[in-house]
Parts: C-alpha cells; sequence; structure tokens
C-alpha cells in the first residue's frame, strides 16, 4: 500500500484538494467559537468540546424539501467515492494482524496524509456481540430514566439549550453523546452494564498512529446513540484548534475510533458519518469550503473506523421514520413522532491522546440519578 503516499506523502490527497492541503491563514476560526450559553433551564456547556450544536447561528435553520430516495442515493453515491476504496484495508489480508508491523505502518501512513482509515472485519463476532448488548443496555436504562425525569432526547435543539450531565449530553436533535461506564447509577445496585471486551489491537493501532516517547493514552469511551428522526448534525472538527494558526501542519495528537456495530446496508438508512477526507491538514475555513465533497464512510459489523481529531466531519439523519414519507424537511427534522420500534444507531467510540493532550469534555457536573 506504500503508492498510497506517494513522494513526500502529498499525491492523493493534492489529486482531491490541490496542490496545497495546507494553508496559514489568520481567518477567524469560526468552527470552534462557542456556543452562545443555555437557558436557565438548560445545563451550561462548560468548554469547546464538540461545538455541534445543530443550529449554531442563533436564526431559524433554512428549510429545503428533499426526498428521502435523493438522500438515500447521495449517500450511496458518496460510500462509492473511489478514495474510499484506498483508505479502506481488510485485516485478513494480514497475518497474525496484532503484531503485524506492515498493518501498523500502512495505517500510520494513510492516518498522516489522508486522516481517515477503515479497517474491516477488526472485530470477532462475539465481541461485535459483547458491545452490541452493552449498548442496547446502556441506551435503554438511560432512556428510561430520561422519560421518567420527563427530560425529551428527540426534539430540537438549537444554541440557547442543552441537555448535559454528567453521563451524557444532547446537543442535537435525536443525538445522545454518552459517557462508557460498567456502572451509572451509584445508588441502584442494578445498574452494572459490564465491561467491554479486549480491545488490544485497537490500542496497538493508536499506539502505532500516534507514535513517540511516551505511548497515548485512551482518554475516553463512550457511546453515540442516534434516533430515528434524528437531525444532520452541521460539520465540525472536535476539539478547540491547539494554536490559533498552524494547528493543522501537526502530527496528529489525538484520534478517534469508531466500531460498527450494525450491517452497512442498513447504515445508509439509519445515517452514516461523513468526512473531508485530508481536511486535518486544512484550516477550518478551507475545511468547510470542501464539504460538498465529503464522503459517507459505511462501516458494518466488527469494522473500525479511525479518524483524525482535527478531520471535518459530521454525523447525519436517521431515517429509519420517514420511510413511508416522500419528502423529509432538512434542517429542523420531521415533527411526526417515530415508531418506538425504530432502529436506533450504535456507536461505540474511544479516543487516544498524546500524553500531554488534555481533552476537555463539556459534560454537566450533575448526575442524572441524582
Amino acid at each position: 500500500m506504500s503508492d498510497l503516499f506517494g513522494e513526500g506523502g502529498t499525491s492523493l490527497t493534492a489529486s482531491i484538494f490541490g496542490e496545497s492541503s495546507s494553508s496559514n491563514s489568520d481567518d477567524t476560526l469560526n468552527l470552534f467559537s462557542n456556543p452562545s450559553q443555555p437557558s436557565a433551564a438548560a445545563t451550561t456547556l462548560q468548554s469547546h468540546k464538540r461545538p455541534r450544536i445543530c443550529n449554531n447561528n442563533g436564526s431559524p435553520p433554512v428549510e429545503k424539501t428533499i426526498s428521502r430516495e435523493e438522500i438515500l442515493s447521495r449517500r450511496k453515491k458518496q460510500s462509492k467515492d473511489d478514495i474510499l476504496d484506498q483508505l479502506t484495508i481488510s485485516l485478513p489480508d494480514y497475518k497474525d494482524s496484532i503484531n503485524n508491523e506492515e498493518l501498523y505502518g500502512d495505517v500510520r501512513g494513510l492516518m498522516k496524509h489522508h486522516g481517515l482509515v477503515i479497517i474491516r472485519d477488526a472485530l470477532s463476532k462475539d465481541d461485535v456481540d459483547t458491545i452490541t448488548n452493552l449498548a442496547d443496555t446502556t441506551q435503554q436504562m438511560l432512556c428510561k430514566t430520561l422519560h421518567t425525569k420527563d427530560i425529551p432526547y428527540n426534539e430540537p435543539i438549537n444554541n440557547k439549550q442543552a441537555i448535559c450531565y454528567e453521563e451524557l449530553a444532547i446537543r442535537c436533535q435525536g443525538r445522545m453523546d454518552v459517557r462508557y461506564k460498567e456502572k451509572y447509577d451509584k445508588n441502584n445496585d442494578d445498574t452494572n452494564q459490564g465491561k467491554l471486551p479486549d480491545l488490544s489491537l485497537i490500542d496497538n493501532l493508536a499506539s502505532a498512529i500516534l507514535h513517540g516517547a511516551e505511548p497515548p493514552t485512551r482518554t475516553y469511551s463512550g457511546w453515540i446513540f442516534s434516533f430515528p428522526n434524528s437531525a444532520d448534525q452541521p460539520y465540525h472538527q472536535d476539539g478547540s484548534p491547539l494554536f490559533e494558526t498552524g494547528t493543522e501542519l501537526l502530527p496528529s495528537y489525538a484520534i478517534n475510533i469508531f466500531v460498527g456495530l450494525h450491517d452497512a446496508e442498513e447504515l445508509l438508512t439509519l445515517g452514516p458519518t461523513e468526512f473531508v477526507v485530508g481536511s486535518h491538514h486544512m484550516t477550518p475555513d478551507s475545511a468547510m469550503d470542501k464539504v460538498d465533497d465529503a464522503v459517507s464512510a459505511v462501516i458494518g459489523k466488527g469494522d473500525i473506523l479511525l479518524y483524525d481529531y482535527r478531520i471535518c466531519h459530521r454525523g447525519t439523519s436517521n431515517l429509519i421514520c420517514n420511510e413511508a414519507k416522500d419528502t423529509i424537511n432538512v434542517g429542523r427534522g420531521d415533527d411526526n413522532d417515530c415508531d418506538s420500534s425504530g432502529i436506533i444507531r450504535k456507536v461505540l467510540y474511544l479516543m487516544y491522546a498524546r500524553p500531554w493532550f488534555r481533552e476537555h469534555l463539556n459534560f454537566g457536573e450533575k448526575s442524572l440519578f441524582e
């Protein structure tokens, strides 16, 4: 796979984004501006982490009517982009993958130059089943608690409101960001969720990408739940930049890894994540100029997706509730209630970072179970 990287490692990125994919522009880093403070009824967001409030400019979103078929057709086309074939590798192609230096070298090279890698068949069926069961138990327990407290979690969210607790945050309609814990409610012995399976391969891949004098740390593990009728996120880059300018010129200092828990074809409807390949080496403004070239990264059960912390991306809407509808309203979600039996997209994600990097999570300080 070394031919993907070219002389100096710029050929593939340059072919997509032009000869220079980096910039030293002093333009305002508007992707990382703090959202407005929430109302008294909502918990204050404490940091820049994941600034992806769905309506982030304080004005009503622009609505346009688009058919469900058009959305699915676009996602399918984006998922067939040639660049994804070149950024996708199959674990069975590498013998003794846990100790295969060729595997780690290939992943490191792709991440360095393009910021995105998909690895097929990275986890066993048993591991996927264990993770899926943990996700289901966690989601059901949290939603039951939210329902008991009459807290909505699948209604429009704007930059004046967010639902933030110690255990979870909801900043976008129908999208729940949840901390992974073995036990959530400290006062209830029945809320033990269990442990994740051994993830040594993922740990080793993170170490290969973030290689240095000291090994990286797994700074965070969590779940993303995208409910039927959830809204598209705005395009964003995780966290805030290290420096006002020049962060895009640095080697990777943090990465996120998604674990696929659904069939690939099903994910087209449930809402794949869209990425602007190579945007980790762009300024935020330059990355936003390329969102029309985004690709839909579709991963199946047992696949993993690795991406640089700085890459421009967004989660897309779960269309499972719109199967019987001709059109949906893009920008605000649909007002009709979803069938409670609709499929919820579940993702396990893990964040790894160099030891000196500090992640600031904008969850609340109050526990949901208090």
